[in-house]
């Protein structure tokens, strides 16, 4: 079974080094490249595409929301799961409308992460 490639950006390293100790539990995930902001996604994704994002909404440069119009626009079979610690409904609903196709909260135990990477991607 082919590894799904994986991207994270979060302008916190701390969140990002938590999610990969998280996701190298799952041998069919493998992460490709981190940044720190929409924009350092957008261009690192210019060499190497992604199956699945995973952001935060709050960055520096480019935010999230940002960041997963200009994904969906551009490469729309990529899945983008926004983590974030908004949990407004009309919030997240914007999110969805922008083209997010998973929402969870910073403070998700990490099976509840594993769960919703495996049912985007899956």
């Amino acid at each position: 079974m082919p590894k799904f490639k994986i991207a994270i950006a979060d302008d916190y390293p701390v969140y990002r080094d938590g999610l990969q100790v998280t996701l190298s539990a799952d041998e069919n995930l493998e992460i490709i490249f981190e940044a720190d902001n929409g924009q350092e996604l957008l261009e690192k994704m210019n060499a190497e595409l992604p199956d699945l994002v995973i952001m935060d909404y709050k960055m520096p440069v480019m935010d999230g929301m940002a960041a997963t119009r200009m994904i969906k626009e551009k490469h729309p079979s990529v899945k983008v799961l926004v983590i974030s610690m908004f949990h407004d409904e009309k919030f997240i609903n914007h999110l969805m409308d922008n083209g997010a196709d998973g929402y969870l909260l910073k403070d998700a135990e990490p099976e509840q992460i594993m769960s919703t990477i495996h049912q985007l991607l899956y």
